[in-house]
């Protein structure tokens, strides 16, 4: 088992679900204004299937990480449970992740690292 198969609690909770959810929320918002800025037809055909093919990514990504929340579903609400107490301890348990979710851990970090330069470059004109 190598290292990018294991990842704590703690990142998994603070550093992939909020990236996630911000590549969410960037495939809505960065691609609807490309969208409504196109006049082109093939351009807005070609933004429409990019939109649909991120959001497909996004899915496949989440049902790995819901796969892996429900395996430590006890590990998860117990960090809930001392974070609410204040006796919150390091980054929790280490995860052991399998292929899938392996995978799935990469591509949302890759997924919202590209839409972070998409945004970039759309900002830039």
């Amino acid at each position: 088992m190598n290292e990018a198969q294991r990842i704590t609690l703690q990142e998994l909770l603070y550093d992939i679900l909020p990236k996630l959810k911000a590549a969410e929320v960037m495939i809505q918002n960065t691609l609807l204004a490309i969208l409504e800025a196109t006049e082109q037809p093939l351009e807005q055909v070609r933004r429409q299937e990019q939109q649909e093919a991120l959001e497909l990514e996004l899915f496949t990504i989440r049902l790995h990480i819901k796969h892996l929340l429900t395996r430590y579903s006890q590990d998860v609400q117990a960090m809930r449970e001392s974070e609410r107490n204040g006796t919150a301890v390091g980054d929790g348990p280490v995860l052991t992740l399998d292929d899938g979710e392996a995978q799935a851990i990469e591509k949302a970090k890759m997924l919202h690292e590209r839409l972070v330069a998409m945004q970039k470059a759309l900002a830039k004109g």
